[in-house]
This record gives C-alpha cells, structure tokens and sequence, in this order.
C-alpha cells in the first residue's frame, strides 16, 4: 500500500498521511481471448501451452494474420509482441494469453 500527505499537520507537527491507491501503472491483467476474436492491443503474450505448435497473429483490424511460427514446446513463453488477434495451434481458448501492463483491473 501507498501513502500520500493529506497536507495537515498531527499534535507533533508531523505531516498526516492517509492511504492511496497504486498508480495505473502498476496494474497487471491478463485475458485469454478466444481465437481469432478481435481484444484491445497487447503489451505482451504468453503461449501457455506445453507443445510445438505454429501461431499466427494480428496486427491491425480487417488486416490479415502474420505467421509467428512455431513456438518451442516449452510453454509457457513470454513473446514480446503487441497483436489484437491470434489463431493456430488447436485454436483452444487458453492456450495463449494477452499480457495489459498500465491497466486497471
């Protein structure tokens, strides 16, 4: 928790402080969108999956899908992209999450 001056004085001429909240940018979410359905603009992704599979992402809306390729079986793998979309491996919902950095949550 975070604390601010509330710009009053205690009996021992110390500055009150009360608590605040954290600044925007210090909230994480993370959503696993379905494939191929069109969510705000990623920070990051994250392939959660734990097998080879090729990936295929979105850039811009009504734009076509970029070939990835195939992410390495190690799952789960941070990929320092910002797409809005993304189709391919079995096209499960959960196999790949989309990383907001500055969020509110």
């Amino acid at each position: 928790m975070t604390y601010k001056a509330t710009g009053t004085k205690n009996s021992s001429g110390q500055d009150v402080q009360e608590p605040s909240s954290l600044p925007e940018s210090a909230n994480t979410i993370a959503i696993a969108p379905a494939a191929e359905a069109e969510v705000a603009r990623a920070s990051y992704v994250i392939i959660n999956v734990e097998h080879a599979t090729k990936y295929e992402f979105k850039y811009t809306s009504g734009g076509s899908y970029v070939d990835y390729g195939i992410v390495a079986a190690d799952g789960p793998v941070r990929i320092d992209i910002n797409p809005i979309a993304w189709k391919g491996g079995a096209g499960t919902t959960g196999h790949v999450s989309f990383i907001y950095n500055g969020k509110n949550s």
